[in-house]
């Protein structure tokens, strides 16, 4: 993986709303890569000269925070040299795409023009479309999420194409780190001395922020201060039609009663936030008994490649 471009990625994460507004050249470009992370033209011949084996079974990979799609490379020297992508491509014909955003921007605006990407994607793909399959990392599960309630709002046609869509360690219900960094900048602003800290922390992205309580529309930050303790203003999403729902979250301990399990999940992401587990009914993430699973004594990266999962992601995507 180039260094460079995980500093440039992992910036993006911290600052990347500031670098977009700003026109800054560090700014990450929003769109889909092939495997060596080059950009990908969509009209129908660049992606037919791109992709000469592409079959109509496709899977859509999203990355997470302060990531780009090189992540999904992590951990291949132990697998073999294989990744998800590669595996699903040579044993069933899944052909990869990968989506690269900036993801220090709000969740909101990179669902919005991930839904209008994959249109255009999927309405030129150069053979007839079977089934589509969304496999996302953390906050790349939220962005999938996001674009399809903003994708069915509009009426595109995409949606219809969705078989699955699979979420490792998404932090649905939100992430303790940013809950606990929302409060301390909240304790840090009450005094004059601390106060210079405090807005210096709180220049972290509206990326960062949306992760607080899982924030997926626009509706959930406009016209709302976002700085508020304790200020969760989602409102429910709209889910695919035709699509199963996945989960597949990590635990450090050894179950979900360990204490390490209870206090820091996977390590970012708590067991009931990555399983959509929440008291409010019109918040709850749908998925159905059997659709997801917690995997002990991991960590959350480890869910971008790892024996254990990809069983799970076969089993269910063919």
């Amino acid at each position: 993986m180039n260094r460079l471009q995980a500093v440039v990625s992992a910036t993006n994460g911290v600052f990347g709303d500031f670098l977009a507004k700003s026109g800054n050249g560090l700014a990450t470009t929003f769109g889909f890569r092939d495997r060596q992370g080059c950009l990908l033209s969509l009209t129908r011949a660049a992606l037919a000269a791109e992709h000469p084996d592409a079959s109509g079974d496709i899977a859509v990979f999203l990355h997470g925070l302060c990531c780009d799609e090189h992540i999904w490379l992590t951990y291949a020297d132990e697998n073999g040299g294989d990744t998800y992508a590669s595996k699903l491509q040579r044993e069933h014909r899944y052909t990869p795409v990968f989506l690269r955003y900036n993801s220090g921007r709000h969740i909101s605006e990179n669902g919005e023009d991930f839904a209008a990407a994959l249109e255009t994607l999927l309405a030129n793909w150069p053979v007839k479309v079977r089934r589509v399959a969304l496999i996302g990392h953390s906050m790349g599960g939220l962005i999938a999420r996001s674009a399809a309630h903003q994708a069915l709002e509009q009426g595109l046609q995409w949606p219809e194409k969705i078989t699955h869509l699979v979420c490792l360690g998404s932090p649905h219900h939100g992430a303790p780190l940013e809950r606990f960094g929302h409060l301390a900048t909240s304790l840090l602003g009450m005094l004059d001395i601390t106060r210079p800290l405090a807005t210096a922390i709180n220049a972290r992205s509206a990326g960062i922020k949306d992760l607080r309580h899982g924030s997926l529309r626009h509706d959930d930050w406009r016209d709302h201060d976002q700085d508020l303790i304790g200020h969760d203003t989602r409102l429910p999403v709209l889910r695919l039609p035709k699509a199963r729902l996945h989960f597949i979250g990590a635990m450090l301990g050894d179950g979900p009663l360990h204490p390490r399990t209870r206090w820091i999940g996977d390590g970012l992401v708590l067991h009931d936030s990555a399983s959509g587990h929440h008291l409010n009914e019109t918040l709850k993430v749908p998925f159905i008994d059997g659709d997801g699973l917690m995997l002990p004594s991991l960590h959350h990266l480890r869910l971008v490649n790892h024996p254990d999962v990809y069983p799970h992601l076969l089993r269910w995507l063919k």
